[in-house]
């Protein structure tokens, strides 16, 4: 059971890295294609228009039983075509011992073969139940070629330097930022519901993928181990300077992630931790600000947390939330004193911004901006307000471990 399913998210995953090829390979801005269009993918150009299924089979070699019911289904396709000459069909698959991106020809001999066989100890026959001449299935074959497929992991490489040669970055953030936003954005294509919205220029998916990345989605990290995972988002963070004691940071964690189980760092540990890494007095240089801690927790759980930071003498600045919001005391820095050396912090009136999520959602529009935003959540949560600071959407942390393992670079 667990192996039928990896095959089958790794079969949607070799169609969708095959999309970005494809996408990747046009070779102008405005050539374009659908997403499950006629087929899996279909292509056009300013002179070519042509439809693709695509195959990740575990076959070794090919064999007829396993091309025939793509084949027959194109052939549903042309059959019913007025226009049988402009739109070009290919099988691309992969089987293990064939040679990768060759073609296969495919005679009409062949072709009958393939149409003809047993099904339930019945004889079938495709071309004479649906009264195709030969002439026809002629036809067909000048429209049609088998392609063999790529190795999963070859194709993937391929996709990924062909993206390392276009924006001209290394392997590592080709494959973090640009190829995972572009499977994001072929996955989304290839659940809309209207065709229209499954089609994509070359020029509008480059422009797409080079934008805001998500750390990491569903589709990106199926195949991949959690330590991978991490280790991937952490690579990020660390290529853009995030973590720079000069960069104004707030930090939303997410629902599931603060109620999951993790008896080894638990929310008082977390947040402590935190402000001795960011904003230890004694320590940290005058020029720092505190960070600024965002939760997705009801007004009872906020204020739960808010009285045992009292009890643990850790000061925050909450902006009274819990009597009357005030978003001029929210936004205010700290009073500080600094050392004798005048570069030190030794004494400041708050250690850490502290607010819920949904007040900082009904605020969004006048709490200053923070530099860099780290959210660690199922859940989706992006506001233009924010267009200007550095976004990481760091989705599956499990707890607050997890977290704290990336903001504090371990």
């Amino acid at each position: 059971m667990i192996r039928s399913a990896v095959a089958t998210i790794k079969g949607y995953y070799y169609q969708f890295d095959t999309s970005i090829k494809c996408l990747l390979e046009l070779e102008k801005d405005s050539d374009f294609i659908t997403v499950e269009g006629i087929e899996d993918i279909d292509i056009n150009t300013e002179f070519d228009k042509l439809t693709m299924q695509c195959k990740y089979l575990s076959k070794p070699t090919y064999n007829n039983s396993t091309v025939r019911e793509p084949i027959e289904l194109m052939l549903d396709h042309f059959r019913e075509q007025v226009d049988k000459i402009s739109l070009r069909y290919i099988l691309y698959a992969h089987f293990t011992d064939e040679i990768q991106d060759s073609e296969k020809i495919i005679s009409l001999d062949e072709l009958k073969e393939i149409l003809t066989y047993k099904e339930k100890k019945v004889s079938r026959c495709y071309y004479t139940e649906h009264g195709m001449t030969d002439l026809e299935l002629e036809l067909f074959l000048t429209k049609f070629k088998i392609r063999f497929g790529l190795e999963f992991n070859n194709q993937q490489n391929i996709v990924i330097n062909k993206l390392c040669d276009i924006f001209n970055c290394k392997t590592y953030v080709a494959d973090s930022h640009y190829y995972n936003n572009a499977l994001r954005i072929i996955m989304d294509k290839a659940v809309k519901a209207d065709p229209s919205l499954r089609i994509i220029t070359r020029i509008e998916f480059l422009k797409s993928i080079d934008n805001r990345s998500k750390l990491f989605n569903e589709w990106y990290i199926s195949l991949r181990s959690k330590g991978s995972y991490l280790q991937l988002t952490k690579n990020k963070i660390s290529e853009t300077d995030a973590l720079n004691p000069l960069h104004t940071k707030a930090i939303i964690i997410g629902r599931n992630v603060i109620n999951a189980n993790c008896p080894e760092l638990p929310l008082m540990t977390f947040i402590q931790s935190l402000i001795f890494k960011y904003y230890d007095i004694g320590s940290v240089f005058r020029n720092i600000k505190p960070l600024m801690l965002i939760l997705d927790q009801t007004t009872e759980e906020i204020l739960e947390i808010k009285i045992k930071l009292i009890k643990g003498n850790i000061i925050f600045n909450d902006g009274f939330e819990h009597i009357s919001f005030n978003v001029k005391i929210f936004n205010d820095d700290p009073v500080i004193n600094i050392s004798n050396s005048r570069s030190k912090i030794t004494k400041s009136s708050f250690l850490i911004k502290l607010i819920s999520l949904d007040n900082f959602k009904s605020y969004i529009s006048t709490i200053n901006k923070p530099d860099v935003i780290f959210h660690f959540s199922k859940e989706e949560f992006y506001h233009s307000n924010l267009e200007n600071s550095k976004w990481f959407d760091v989705k599956y942390c499990e707890n607050l471990m997890d977290v704290y393992k990336l903001l504090s670079n371990k």
